[in-house]
């Protein structure tokens, strides 16, 4: 989820804690964008569940050549977090490094800006740092 400043005020921190879906049939935890139904059994009863926040880089790229609102960031890590309650979700992984990035590490979720917008609106988001 990504937000501007005005929305976070609004929002508030509940609405931007890291959470999945969890389907109410079979038990199936998703990311949290899958709202429609369940993969798995295909049930429409989906209910949001808040995630720990915690896991380890499974797979990552280096990003050299960004998108324009990224411009400036580069180059900068988007790893595969696989969340250590088995939720796979993309996100950036900062404050190291790209060179010291390794699959196995572990990591952990913090809300960071995302990107300036175009009319000066500051944009938030969850990145992930290394557990240390």
């Amino acid at each position: 989820m990504t937000v501007s400043a005005i929305e976070f005020t609004r929002l508030g921190p509940p609405k931007l804690r890291l959470h999945g879906q969890q389907c109410d049939s079979c038990g199936t935890l998703m990311p949290w964008w899958e709202t429609k139904y369940c993969y798995s059994c295909g049930s429409r009863e989906i209910t949001p569940v808040p995630l720990e926040g915690k896991g380890e880089i499974s797979n990552y790229t280096v990003v050299y050549y960004p998108p324009r609102d990224f411009l400036g960031q580069e180059p900068y890590v988007v790893g595969h977090i696989t969340m250590d309650e088995g939720v796979l979700l993309p996100a950036p992984v900062v404050d190291v490094a790209p060179e010291e990035v390794e699959v196995g590490t572990r990591v952990k979720a913090t809300l960071r800006r995302m990107k300036l917008g175009h009319e000066g609106d500051i944009y938030y988001g969850q990145k992930f740092v290394v557990d240390s």
